[in-house]
C-alpha cells in the first residue's frame, strides 16, 4: 500500500519531470528562433545593399 509520504514523493518527482521537460522545450524552441532571426538578418542585409544599389542607379539616370 502506498503512504501518503510515497505519493508526494512521486507527484513531486513527476512535477520536477515536467518541468524539465518544458524548460527543454523552451530552449529548443528559443535556439530556433535565435537562428532563424540570424538568417533572416543575413537575408535583409543582402536585400537591403540590392536595394541600394537600385537607388544609385536611380539617382544616376535622374541626372543623365
Amino acid at each position: 500500500m502506498i503512504t501518503c509520504c510515497e505519493l508526494a514523493l512521486y507527484i513531486a518527482l513527476g512535477a520536477f519531470g515536467l518541468i524539465l521537460a518544458l524548460l527543454a522545450m523552451f530552449f529548443n524552441y528559443t535556439l530556433k528562433l535565435k537562428d532563424r532571426q540570424l538568417i533572416l538578418e543575413k537575408k535583409n542585409g543582402k536585400e537591403q545593399k540590392q536595394i541600394d544599389e537600385l537607388k544609385r542607379e536611380i539617382e544616376k539616370l535622374k541626372r543623365n
